[in-house]
């Protein structure tokens, strides 16, 4: 069976990878040459200018009548001041400039070292350069660069006459072209891939035409072995190897089809089988699946959502999905959103009121059921809906959140159960005290006039507690209006300063308080709280003993500026240097009647947080042991309040 070259299939491939080859080789040629041409083109261009730059530096000699040293005396040595070539050399850009002797021997040049010193170029090469510029030639030539991979370097001659046209000395210019060098540098590297890459695609060739051959060959043997088996086969092969390969593979499949035939002739029951049908598949699945077409007719369900609906599969087929669910608008909706604009929902969660008045709490997904894409989107042909029963779920949820109400309500209970547990114990004391006195003494001495006042004092303190714990637990209206910000600190400066509880403490005002929209009285509480918790805090401090000496005075700053992370609001710090927080009480700090003060109610910080809930802000606080803490109040814009905000 071998062929020749070009009526083989095998040699028809090989053909075609070596024609693959030669055309890459061409292509890379021309890229080549391509590049080589750009590489001429910058170098032309960096050439003309450079013989432009030339011609001004001789008209700037001659205009300064610098050159008058080329006409020395004979005794004298021509002289052209170094430091003038070097300033026009600067100011130009250009690497060197220099004067030479029309024997190529350096009479001036802008680094002086050079002065003296033969040109290469005019003087080597059986002076061909230096005939050309006496000829009246322009030049210029590459001189390689300080760096061949950094830069390259353009030099100009030009010829300087007398009066009489004759040579008296050749100008001298040169110039880095980095671009020429990155250009120079780049068709090396180029070349350099080029012609790995074409090598390595030759080598690939040889291999891939091997490994793609192989297994035709292996093809090629097994049907030259078949045939005598095969019926229409016998006899020599055809002329083209394929079409003899698909009559082999073509009489293969006869026979495999025959015996498949066969085999289900012989299989009980006739081999008769059928696939599972949709309806079957969504049988076994615990959620209600629902298909609507795209007109909102209910087309599949599966028994799950006969049960959560209440329904049969007889009367709700073709229903449409607002009279099936009817009154359950939320779903109804999400229906339709994804029939019409193709939207898909999942994890929502939608109440189902049932016939018998009971509300199923559904976790739903709905999605757009699309078909085949003819031109742009896919057409909406209906939508799929599954729903889960979250009733057991929802109920344990609420569940969970009745104890946590309870558990905090318990603890406020406490609270409010410990401070009037203390005040009515100091009250039995001191009415036990004057009774004592009065059967001691008759009527009560002057000291019951005292205890008297101590029983007030804790009167008043049962009652500043139950006035907090009301402002704590009363739902808040907020009376929203313009609030001045700047007037309002003014007026809490003012009210802190006169305050014996802030004796010896130096407050200091610090940033820009801008206008909002707030609630103005419970802001004034707010930052009355935390101001009053400041100046607490250092009698905390000398309750621990005196301070060492060097230590800070007290000091309290209240600062103002807008909030940094949205636009407009405020963002209002109440900042000490007092004993600070402990690390362990920091988050409990805003919990209802937790206090560290012998006279606190605890209720000062929780207002203060709900004050900041209230306004959709918030409240933070840095605070570390011995260095002071930063109460940071933070509000957010709200729009004008011409039509929310009630009389101030």
């Amino acid at each position: 069976m071998r062929r020749s070259l070009l009526t083989s299939y095998e040699g028809q491939i090989k053909i075609f990878l070596v024609l693959l080859v030669l055309f890459l080789a061409v292509a890379i040629y021309f890229d080549f040459h391509l590049l080589v041409i750009a590489r001429d083109a910058i170098r032309d261009e960096a050439g003309a200018r450079l013989s432009l730059e030339a011609d001004l530096v001789r008209a700037e000699l001659e205009r300064d009548q610098m050159l008058r040293g080329l006409h020395a005396g004979p005794e004298s040595v021509p002289y052209i001041p170094p430091t003038y070539l070097d300033r026009i050399a600067r100011l130009k850009g250009m690497n060197s400039v220099e004067i030479l002797t029309p024997e190529g021997r350096v009479l001036s040049s802008s680094d002086p070292e050079r002065v003296g010193r033969e040109d290469s170029l005019l003087v080597d090469g059986a002076g061909s350069t230096r005939r050309r510029l006496l000829a009246g030639e322009r030049m210029v030539v590459p001189m390689g660069g300080r760096g061949a991979d950094r830069d390259a370097t353009l030099t100009a001659y030009r010829r300087i006459e007398d009066k009489s046209r004759i040579v008296v000395a050749f100008i001298r210019v040169q110039e880095d072209v980095p671009v020429l060098a990155g250009v120079e540098l780049n068709l090396k590297i180029i070349a350099a891939l080029q012609a790995g890459g074409l090598a390595f695609v030759l080598v690939l060739v040889i291999f891939f035409a091997h490994w793609l051959l192989q297994p035709y060959r292996r093809l090629l043997r097994a049907a030259g072995e078949a045939p005598g088996a095969l019926p229409g086969l016998e006899g020599p092969a055809p002329g083209d190897e394929p079409d003899y390969l698909v009559a082999a593979f073509q009489g293969v499949l006869g026979t495999l089809r025959r015996q498949e035939q066969e085999l289900t002739r012989l299989r009980p029951g006739g081999g008769d089988g059928a696939a599972l049908p949709g309806d079957q598949l969504i049988g076994g699945i615990t959620s209600a699946v629902l298909v609507f077409d795209r007109e909102g007719r209910l087309t599949t369900l599966n028994a799950s959502a006969e049960r959560l609906l209440g329904v049969t599969r007889a009367t709700a087929l073709g229903r449409r999905h607002g009279d099936l669910l009817d009154g359950n608008w939320k779903l109804i909706d999400l229906v339709e959103r994804s029939l019409r604009r193709g939207e898909s929902h999942s994890r929502e969660v939608v109440p189902l009121a049932g016939s018998s008045g009971r509300t199923t709490h559904l976790g739903a997904m709905v999605s757009p059921i699309r078909g085949a894409a003819v031109e742009g989107a896919a057409p909406i042909d209906g939508a799929l809906c599954l729903l889960a029963d979250l009733t057991e779920i929802q109920t344990l949820r609420e569940r969970v959140g009745l104890k946590e109400n309870l558990a905090a309500l318990g603890e406020m209970s406490a609270g409010i159960a410990h401070q009037f547990r203390n005040s009515l114990a100091a009250i039995q004391g001191l009415a036990r005290l004057i009774a004592r006195q009065r059967a001691q003494g008759g009527d009560p001495p002057p000291a019951g006039g005292e205890n008297a006042e101590a029983i007030l004092r804790e009167v008043d303190g049962i009652g500043q507690v139950v006035d907090d714990f009301l402002r704590y637990a009363r739902p808040i209206s907020l009376n929203l209006a313009e609030v001045d910000l700047a007037d309002l600190v003014q007026d809490l400066v003012r009210d802190f300063r006169s305050d014996p509880r802030a004796s010896g403490v130096e407050i200091t005002v610090e940033g820009t308080f801008p206008r909002l929209v707030a609630d103005e009285a419970l802001l004034r509480q707010a930052l009355q709280n935390l101001l009053v918790n400041a100046a607490e805090s250092f009698a905390l401090r000398a309750d621990r003993g005196p301070d060492p000496p060097g230590a800070p005075a007290p000091r309290v700053v209240l600062r103002g500026g807008p909030r940094a992370e949205a636009e407009g609001g405020a963002r209002i710090e109440v900042i000490d240097n007092g004993p600070g927080i402990a690390d362990s009480d920091l988050p409990r700090i805003f919990k209802p009647f937790f206090t560290t003060k012998d006279q606190g109610t605890g209720l000062g910080l929780a207002l203060v947080q709900k004050t900041a809930v209230v306004h959709d802000g918030q409240v933070e606080v840095e605070s570390r042991a011995g260095r002071g803490t930063i109460f940071s109040l933070l509000l957010p814009a709200r729009p004008g309040a011409a039509s929310s905000s009630g009389p101030t």
